[in-house]
């Protein structure tokens, strides 16, 4: 494992999507980062930030076309592989109101295997259609090709040489296009079922966290700097547009200052795995499950049961599928 904190901070931002999710299935008003904004997007801020800055410092570690793509479908695909497959042939089955003659003669079921193809698709026949949230088996997933397009666009500007300046423009267009766009478009624009918009809105933070490695802007890091950072945040809230613009900067620095450095409690959380993509893909129909089961189950312990059900799921996802498939990572000769 990493001797920083960023294990700790993914596993922070997952958890974070969970907590963010809980007030939407239970119908309560959404809690907030700073009454800017909800604790789930804050999550997915989190992972894009720590992914531009590990995704950019692995291509220049191995700038290898093949060998970088392999890592980055070994990490995401084989424990997504298996939870598309629980989901349809385990959830869908046990809780579908349908026979189960319909249900596995119904398209839907067998389009929801598209998942794994990162064509992204959240219904299931039958299943969760009372929720508060009807029909959503798997609401996270959207973030997935979303990230993975992002690598492609690693490898693309590290195959065609491009500097860091070239990271620093890709930086600017996506702030541009996300302020002056993404952020203002109530229409989605959807291309292979998902919303580009957010190609922009999430690219910003992973092309910011790119920045800050590539300029090695870390060797500027210090507790003073990530106070700052933070104090900036709050003393903007009166401001959500500013503060929202100011956070691709300020957001990026907290997080990375903070996990940069090293804290023994921090590290001894995550001395025996990453549970964090685990929690990241299993959080949302574990949370659609108990409340199916239990719609006015009281806030507390909702989180507590879901977090803990979620957690069990993640920790047999790493130690079955995620760390076993990660042993085969190409290495650079």
């Amino acid at each position: 494992m990493r001797d920083n904190n960023l294990n700790f901070l993914r596993l922070v931002g997952a958890s974070l999507v969970l907590y963010g999710h809980s007030f939407v299935f239970l119908d309560l008003p959404e809690a907030r980062f700073l009454s800017w904004l909800p604790m789930g997007p804050l999550g997915v801020f989190i992972f894009f930030t720590i992914s531009g800055f590990l995704i950019t410092a692995s291509w220049d570690k191995d700038p290898h076309l093949v060998r970088f793509l392999a890592r980055r479908c070994l990490r995401i695909f084989p424990a997504l592989i298996v939870c598309i497959l629980l989901s349809v042939f385990v959830l869908g089955p046990l809780l579908t109101s349908l026979s189960l003659k319909e249900y596995f003669a119904n398209q839907h079921t067998w389009g929801y295997l598209r998942n794994i193809f990162l064509y992204i698709s959240y219904y299931l026949p039958g299943v969760f259609e009372s929720n508060r949230v009807p029909n959503a088996v798997n609401g996270s997933l959207w973030t997935l090709p979303i990230e993975f397009s992002l690598y492609f666009m690693v490898a693309i500007v590290g195959v065609f040489q491009g500097n860091r300046w070239v990271t620093l423009l890709l930086a600017i267009i996506s702030s541009l296009v996300t302020l002056f766009w993404a952020q203002q478009s109530p229409e989605m624009l959807v291309v292979y079922a998902s919303d580009v918009r957010q190609v922009f809105i999430c690219g910003t933070f992973f092309w910011v966290g790119a920045v800050f490695y590539k300029f090695n802007l870390q060797r500027f890091f210090s507790t003073s700097l990530m106070a700052v950072s933070i104090i900036l945040m709050i003393c903007l809230e009166s401001n959500t547009k500013l503060l929202a613009t100011a956070s691709w900067i300020l957001l990026p620095t907290a997080v990375l200052t903070f996990g940069l450095t090293q804290n023994k409690f921090f590290s001894w959380l995550t001395q025996h795995g990453d549970y964090s993509y685990g929690i990241y893909i299993y959080a949302f129909p574990i949370q659609q499950t108990v409340a199916t089961f239990n719609p006015n189950i009281e806030l507390g312990s909702y989180l507590a049961t879901c977090f803990f059900l979620t957690l069990f799921c993640a920790m047999c996802s790493w130690h079955f599928i995620e760390n076993p498939a990660l042993k085969l990572k190409p290495r650079k000769r």
